[in-house]
């Protein structure tokens, strides 16, 4: 059970240079309430500060991700926006089948590139 008011666990974030990708890992198990709301702004930053850097790519990892709500579907709509704004693209890899049934029944998961593995979304990007 999650304890009300937790503070999020952050974000890891991997620069491949050679592919000009970058992997923001959630550390958190969930993406609700309570955590997105100091994930956002690092999040966006993360994505504008690497994209200045010449990033084109982003893969987003919900490896440790085992619940999402509301707020936590609107941060992945926030980092699609931000990538897309500026001509970059986000992928989202190791999303348990139960996240993309809500990401589905939201009708949003035909505007994401999702992937079963960081490794299938790494090789989506190398072969274009």
């Amino acid at each position: 059970m999650e304890i009300v008011g937790k503070k999020s666990e952050g974000l890891s974030v991997t620069v491949l240079a050679e592919d000009s990708t970058c992997i923001v890992k959630f550390n958190d198990r969930s993406l609700n309430f309570y955590v997105t709301d100091s994930l956002k702004d690092p999040l966006k930053e993360t994505i504008a500060q690497k994209i200045e850097e010449g990033i084109q790519h982003f893969v987003l990892d919900f490896d440790t991700v085992k619940i999402i709500d509301s707020c936590g579907v609107g941060l992945v709509i926030v980092a699609n926006n931000v990538a897309s704004s500026r001509n970059a693209k986000l992928y989202l890899a190791n999303i348990k089948p139960f996240i993309v049934k809500i990401f589905d029944i939201m009708r949003i998961s035909k505007h994401l590139s999702i992937f079963e593995t960081e490794e299938a979304a790494l090789d989506a990007i190398k072969n274009g």
